[in-house]
């Protein structure tokens, strides 16, 4: 047997160094296989010699060889049909057509359950479980490798493909920053006896114990196996990736000159295998360096080297752009040359604007859409109703005159035709009066709709999220990582309920206290800190049960802060408070120590416009919507405070009926 495969290995070397194109090549192979008589012999010498060989060099003959062993598999041998359907997945990975490597992938795993082919099962499981991670849903990649690990001690002789799916499992928990998982297992990879000794792959994983110990910030764990992994490793590509995660380490140990010396090892092997990605990247670590070192000419070279390959590559991306004039933003502003870092300043914000603009338009696009399917929907409904109507109507006519034929003759039927034709035509009068009700109805649900949209816009403060992100970003570029986290954290928590509630019609109080909170935070750090502001809550008022109509209160809030305490130096306070006055009424007071609303207005008369505050106007639409046809009325107090003819601040009053249930 040995022979006969040496013998074929031979035959197929030497057809594949001779035959001219596809064609030829498939010939020349078909020719020699079809010289085999047994099944055993032909799928093994198709798939341990055939098939590995073409899997990545030539997709063309892997696929004729694919559908040739398909076709010559024994009807009931499903041991040679599952490796084949494995391999019809395995092509369709290769190509990036998911969907079908899954189709096929999942055929295989069937049969090797039937069959209880543990073997077969955990191959095709390895492969499906790298499609879902490139798929990006990790839930499954991860939930399918965990079912691969249960072989472990099934299939002794595979201990090597187990630790490949090891290995795949700690980038996969990376990738979902999971990093004492991906540590454990990497560790428990370092420690085992067979990765000792080989040295390629002790390598890679000393790779990744040095990135996960980056991403966990301890630098001396990281450094310590980045050069355990400098020193094994055998691929080029790798030590390139080793040299750039030991640039990252020290940069983070602040030995920047050491972090320098190992991006500039890395960057001549990036360019090399032309990774274009990772190029500008260890460009921009380089000179990030070399701006601490305050080496700004040489940074300076780099970062316009970059901005120029990142100008003739029409796929680069948005952020990456960004990024750079960032750097360079920074750069210039360390050196200080002001023209030149307003010039980038002005770059930076018209790129963040424009892909802050697309997620806008987005979110706008989201609540037209939902409109217009509502509106439709309850269109639908009416004319279902309408029909349902004339339908009964039209029976009943038809009986009562079936009746009146039988009973009283022609003249009474005459009778009851009159009548019926009267009663019909009252009816349709009515239903006229209601179709004019329900449109009514419907433009009045309009204008609430879009009152809410104008006051979600007014929350949604374009300066208000400009200023948030460029807090953001700060803390990012001074690496307080813990800060940017929990400021981004904020924000997208209060941008997230503003979307939520902004379609809820009613919020509970302690809702509109936790978004005011929020809400209060971020722009606590706008004003520098310079903002004491406290909210009082009754204990009676502060219930789940007791609703107010939502987005409410914060324009009132916005409003004190830019009329009434922006424009004063020190001492800005805020105060809020909400109580339960009486058992149907919940009174809200929001009280500041600003300027006053006739300082404001003059200040706003020299810019030369009169300044509206959006927010409130769309407020006060909103309030008139509410307040129709409705016996409780929200009512709004505001008052200039004075200590004597000085304004001291301003007071507004709500009174807002209570709602315990969803209008």
């Amino acid at each position: 047997m040995q022979k006969l495969f040496f013998t074929l290995s031979l035959l197929f070397i030497s057809t594949i160094s001779f035959a001219q194109g596809n064609t030829a090549e498939i010939d020349s192979l078909n020719q020699i296989l079809d010289n085999i008589s047994s099944d055993s012999i032909l799928h093994k010498s198709l798939y341990k010699i055939v098939a590995k060989s073409y899997r990545y060099q030539n997709s063309d003959i892997h696929l004729h060889l694919i559908k040739r062993a398909l076709k010559t598999v024994a009807i009931n041998n499903k041991k040679y049909e599952g490796i084949w359907l494995s391999e019809y997945g395995k092509y369709y990975q290769i190509k990036g057509n998911i969907d079908s490597s899954n189709y096929y992938l999942n055929k295989a795993i069937k049969i090797g359950k039937s069959i209880n082919d543990k073997k077969q099962e955990y191959s095709s499981k390895t492969s499906l479980a790298a499609n879902y991670e490139s798929l990006g849903d990790y839930e499954k990649a991860l939930k399918t490798y965990n079912e691969i690990l249960v072989y472990e001690n099934t299939l002794p002789e595979d201990k090597s493909e187990i630790n490949i799916t090891k290995y795949n499992m700690i980038g996969l928990y990376l990738a979902i920053e999971d990093f004492d998982k991906a540590e454990k297992m990497a560790l428990e990879l370092f420690n085992n006896p067979k990765i000792k000794a080989d040295n390629t792959f002790l390598s890679e994983v000393c790779f990744m114990l040095s990135g996960i110990y980056l991403y966990k910030n301890s630098t001396e764990k990281g450094i310590n196996f980045a050069k355990q992994a400098e020193k094994l490793a055998t691929n080029k590509y790798m030590k390139g990736m080793v040299h750039d995660v030991l640039g990252s380490l020290y940069t983070k140990d602040q030995k920047l000159k050491l972090s320098y010396s190992y991006y500039k090892k890395a960057l001549p092997i990036f360019e090399e295998f032309g990774d274009k990605a990772r190029v500008n990247a260890t460009l921009s670590n380089m000179s990030n360096t070399l701006i601490n070192l305050k080496d700004y000419d040489n940074a300076e070279k780099l970062l316009l080297k970059i901005e120029q390959d990142l100008s003739n590559d029409k796929d680069a991306f948005a952020l990456n752009i960004q990024t750079n004039y960032n750097a360079l933003l920074k750069l210039y502003e360390e050196k200080e040359d002001y023209k030149k870092a307003l010039y980038y300043s002005e770059k930076e914000k018209a790129i963040k604007d424009s892909l802050i603009g697309i997620e806008r338009q987005k979110a706008i696009a989201d609540f037209e859409v939902a409109y217009e399917t509502e509106k439709k929907e309850r269109e639908k409904n009416i004319a279902q109703q309408q029909l349902q109507i004339w339908q009964l109507e039209n029976t009943k006519n038809k009986n009562l005159l079936y009746s009146a034929l039988v009973i009283s003759g022609l003249l009474l039927v005459a009778g009851l035709f009159y009548y019926s034709r009267l009663k019909a035509k009252k009816k349709a009068e009515i239903i006229t009066l209601e179709l004019k009700e329900i449109q009514k109805r419907l433009a009045l649900e309009k204008q609430y709709k879009d009152s809410e949209l104008k006051a979600l816009k007014a929350q949604m403060n374009p300066h208000f999220i400009f200023n948030a992100l460029n807090s953001i970003q700060d803390y990012i570029v001074l690496n307080q990582k813990n800060l940017a986290s929990d400021y981004l954290g904020k924000f997208a928590d209060l941008i997230r309920n503003y979307l939520h509630f902004s379609d809820t019609g009613f919020i509970s109080v302690p809702e509109e206290i936790h978004n005011l909170k929020l809400y209060l935070e971020l722009e606590k750090l706008r004003f520098e800190d310079a903002l004491d502001y406290q909210v009082i809550i009754d204990d009676k008022a502060n219930s789940e049960a007791i609703k107010i109509p939502t987005m409410l209160i914060q324009p009132y809030v916005e409003n004190a802060l830019k009329h009434g305490l922006l424009h004063k130096k020190h001492n800005r306070k805020l105060s809020i408070s909400i109580s339960k006055p009486s058992e149907n009424i919940i009174e809200c007071i929001v009280e500041d120590n600003g300027i006053g609303r006739e300082k404001s207005k003059a200040i706003n008369q020299k810019r030369q416009h009169q300044h509206k505050s959006f927010a409130l106007k769309a407020t006060t639409e909103r309030l008139d919507l509410l307040n129709y046809g409705k016996e409780r009325k929200i009512g709004v107090e505001i008052l200039d405070l004075k200590q004597g003819d000085e304004a001291i601040g301003t007071k507004v009053i709500l009174n807002i009926p209570i709602v315990n249930k969803k209008l």
